[in-house]
């Protein structure tokens, strides 16, 4: 796949009739600082977010990992306390990635946490935590589905799944504070067989109804779209992924500033989910310096991602990087 920058289109999202209200804008950019997760059935093989893809991995083969999957030291206080000691106001966590299983206990699959030997609603268990300590919550979900058989042979069925399990989302675990979406690439163009079998969209997203019913249900919800286009209208403000705002070092970033309130998505490892044989955690300092950097080109928000380990905690090393981020900025008085 590479990344174009002329001769591509953009779902036409102007029929979109609401927005999150001033006080979700407000709330988000006097949040400032968020923590990112990205956790699912991938972080048993320890190889990245996209295994399934890369490895070719049988369907057959890697729905077997239900049977394996079972974060018993999960503890959704130990991960909202985390956060308050590193002063993160919101944690961002992959309810669905591109792989399809779910975090959460929807009734629309059965490739869901609830269906594994841990058998609880992870997302349940952290919008309690959460909501006790005052921190918000943000879901990231796939538009893009490797596993949904719709997705490839009925269009129309899996754009009112994927409507369906957001509504399942924001009417059951009190206040979101956001949606970030992300597989919808339309700069992206796909090249063989392979690609063009497991990416592109089969008919338009809906986007306009979805960004509606996002705002309807959830006003204060700040929508974002990681499609690395301008935001589009019903959209709430940009994010750049690995980059700062304006700039493109790693290849598919977006170089326009829009108007929308901005935000950084980093890694604090090298990747984004759980990989211990390239494991390489950032210094506190590295960190704070990325931060600095990012305010200085005018983000409101930077988020600041972890893989946690298919155990259901997070690595060691990251927590007292975080834990340590927190000393700092409350002794810098860095916010």
């Amino acid at each position: 796949m590479k990344t174009v920058t002329s001769g591509y289109s953009v779902e036409d999202t102007s029929s979109a009739r609401l927005e999150a209200t001033p006080k979700g804008v407000q709330a988000f950019r006097e949040a400032g600082f968020a923590l990112s997760m990205h956790f699912g059935l991938y972080s048993l093989n320890g190889r990245g977010e996209w295994v399934y893809y890369l490895e070719r991995i049988p369907w057959d083969a890697y729905r077997r990992r239900l049977e394996e999957f079972n974060p018993r030291r999960f503890e959704a206080e130990e991960w909202a306390d985390l956060m308050l000691e590193a002063g993160q106001k919101f944690l961002l966590i992959t309810s669905k990635h591109h792989d399809g299983f779910c975090l959460w206990d929807t009734d629309l699959t059965d490739w869901k946490i609830t269906r594994t030997p841990f058998r609880r609603d992870l997302i349940g268990e952290l919008a309690v935590a959460l909501r006790d300590r005052g921190l918000g919550l943000h879901f990231y979900y796939s538009l893009l589905d490797w596993t949904r058989p719709a997705y490839r042979r009925d269009w129309p069925e899996y754009v009112a799944y994927y409507q369906g399990q957001l509504r399942e989302l924001l009417t059951r675990y009190g206040p979101i504070g956001g949606v970030l979406f992300d597989g919808y690439w339309p700069r992206c163009r796909f090249e063989g067989d392979v690609e063009n079998d497991y990416f592109p969209a089969r008919g338009g997203w809906d986007l306009a109804a979805t960004y509606d019913l996002i705002h309807s249900l959830q006003p204060d919800a700040m929508v974002v779209n990681n499609h690395h286009v301008l935001p589009l209208r019903g959209e709430d403000y940009q994010v750049w992924e690995l980059d700062l705002p304006g700039k493109n070092t790693v290849g598919f970033n977006c170089v326009e500033i829009g108007p929308k309130p901005k935000a950084v998505w980093w890694n604090l490892n090298q990747g984004w989910a759980y990989a211990p044989r390239s494991h390489l955690v950032k210094s506190a300092e590295t960190i704070l310096g990325t931060l600095r950097r990012a305010r200085d080109a005018q983000a409101d928000a930077f988020l600041l991602n972890v893989g946690p380990r298919p155990y259901g905690d997070i690595h060691p090393e990251e927590q007292q990087v975080l834990r340590r981020i927190g000393q700092l900025r409350r002794g810098l008085g860095i916010r």
